[in-house]
């Protein structure tokens, strides 16, 4: 028998092409980028040991990881709360791995693989929380929804992850990879009167 290997593809692919979409008049108002190299892994501490869990969750992004809806991590590994006791690990960069992060997790906490089955996109720009505001179901406002802060939440009916990361805005949207090309439909139809550029 052949030997067969299997290739990483893109959630997007087929979907989304890189350049200008939408207005093209002037600067575009919203960027939108895929991360496509990257591992997660959805984590569950055990009962009573939530604490425990979140302190090594913090030695490994470097800042406190606390048992609630916020985002942690500046660098290549990211920690999101998502539900009481639960959290989503990100490692971005060609060949990640959350090994280590799984390994000291043994014993502590239920961990997951979610790598294969999320869709992970950046949407910035000087319009990109005007195109993210006409569907996403919570409010988006600098003074209200900061760095540091996440919440789980849907646009058009899809359920998603959002996380401000930086003051640009640059907002990191994760969601399942079965919906990407929904998802994608009514981001695409959003941000068009702003102009698009697609990374």
């Amino acid at each position: 028998m052949a030997d067969r290997k299997i290739a990483s593809r893109s959630a997007l692919a087929g979907l989304a092409k890189s350049g200008a979409l939408g207005v093209s008049k002037g600067v575009p108002g919203v960027r939108i980028r895929e991360i496509t190299d990257f591992a997660a892994i959805g984590i569950i501490a055990r009962r009573g040991r939530a604490a425990e869990v979140a302190a090594i969750l913090s030695r490994h992004v470097g800042s406190p990881v606390v048992d609630a809806a916020k985002r942690a991590g500046a660098g290549a590994v990211s920690i999101t709360g998502t539900a009481p006791g639960q959290w989503l690990a990100i490692s971005r960069g060609p060949g990640t791995s959350l090994d280590e992060l799984r390994t000291e997790l043994a014993g502590l906490a239920a961990v997951t693989d979610q790598g294969d089955g999320r869709l992970i996109i950046e949407v910035t720009g000087p319009r990109a929380r005007d195109a993210l505001a006409k569907g996403v179901a919570i409010d988006l406002d600098a003074g209200v929804f900061k760095v540091g802060d996440a919440a789980q939440t849907s646009a058009a009916h899809i359920g998603l992850q959002i996380a401000p990361i930086d003051e640009a805005p640059t907002f990191e949207i994760i969601s399942a990879r079965s919906t990407a090309a929904s998802f994608w439909s009514w981001l695409e139809s959003s941000a068009a009167e702003y102009g698009i550029d697609v990374a």
